[in-house]
């Protein structure tokens, strides 16, 4: 920039020049004719050849024109003084994975009922079994019982313990469920005969019940009281017999709408008794319990 400026002062000044070259008076007299200089150091000296003025302008004129076409070619070469801008470079966006959490998963160590409910209140649907896997669909508010398909009935759900489960899996977004509470089933049985078999000259005796209400009956307690004699005797035992002969199939239980035949004693046939019957839906008379009484005279 500084040589150009040091360029473009000396044209001005050339061309400045060249134009009062161009006023300068010329050599002519007076009248008009040529000026003779006199010979230098008094000798002869030679005689200077004026110069016509056309002549003088028109080579002005060139000179001028050539300058001035140079400038014009420095001119337009010289930069513009205007600094051009640095690319600006755009940041390159990271890319950020988010890692898909795991859907939680559930196994267990022993055979566990899945049921209606999170709690053995509630019935038993089906099971989740060793060797199976189940997703985890919500929790309890307790973290106790864990929602899943149910394994034995595709497209329903059900509750299991979370006693011996492995649960794998991202298990803080499940939703916590809480169940309303279901009616609890009655426990109800009825008395609905009397059953008799004669075992090695003895008579028998049993009664016939079915189970009327919701829940399954595991055991039982029977007292009798023979209001001929007023002799009493209480009996208790775990299962049902199927059918009332001298050697009969014990079955565990009596679920809900099923016959069997409960308690045993031996009496005299044609006495009058009165027999109390209390059913428990757990083994060893534990549980919920109903009791009933009948009275019968004796085949």
């Amino acid at each position: 920039m500084r040589w150009f400026r040091a360029q473009k002062g000396w044209l001005l000044t050339v061309v400045l020049v060249a134009v009062l070259a161009c006023n300068l008076p010329q050599g002519n007299s007076p009248t008009g004719g040529p000026v003779a200089s006199p010979p230098s150091g008094g000798g002869a000296g030679l005689q200077e050849t004026a110069v016509p003025p056309a002549a003088l302008t028109m080579a002005a004129g060139t000179a001028i024109a050539a300058m001035t076409q140079t400038a014009a070619a420095f001119l337009a070469a010289a930069p513009t003084g205007t600094p051009t801008p640095s690319p600006t470079l755009s940041p390159t966006p990271t890319l950020t994975l988010t890692p898909t959490p795991s859907t939680p998963m559930i196994s267990v160590s022993v055979n566990t009922n899945c049921r209606t409910g999170p709690g053995d209140t509630y019935d038993r649907v089906g099971a989740l079994l060793v060797g199976e896997t189940a997703e985890v669909l919500a929790r309890d508010p307790y973290g106790q019982f864990w929602y899943i398909p149910n394994p034995d009935r595709p497209g329903s759900k059900c509750w299991v313990w979370g006693q011996y489960a492995t649960v794998t899996g991202d298990t803080s977004s499940l939703p916590v469920f809480t169940p309303p509470p279901t009616p609890t089933p009655a426990a109800n049985f009825a008395i609905t005969g009397l059953g008799h078999v004669v075992c090695g000259g003895a008579h028998w005796y049993a009664l016939q019940v079915k189970n009327t209400g919701g829940l399954t009956w595991e055991s039982w307690k029977e007292e009798v009281v023979d209001l001929t004699t007023s002799a009493a005797a209480t009996y208790t035992g775990d299962g049902f017999a199927a059918a009332f002969r001298c050697v009969s199939l014990v079955v565990p239980t009596l679920p809900a709408g099923q016959t069997a035949y409960v308690g045993n004693f031996a009496s005299t046939p044609g006495h009058h008794v009165r027999i109390t019957l209390t059913l428990y839906t757990d083994t060893h008379q534990r549980g919920q319990a109903v009791t009933s009484t009948a009275e019968y005279n004796l085949p």
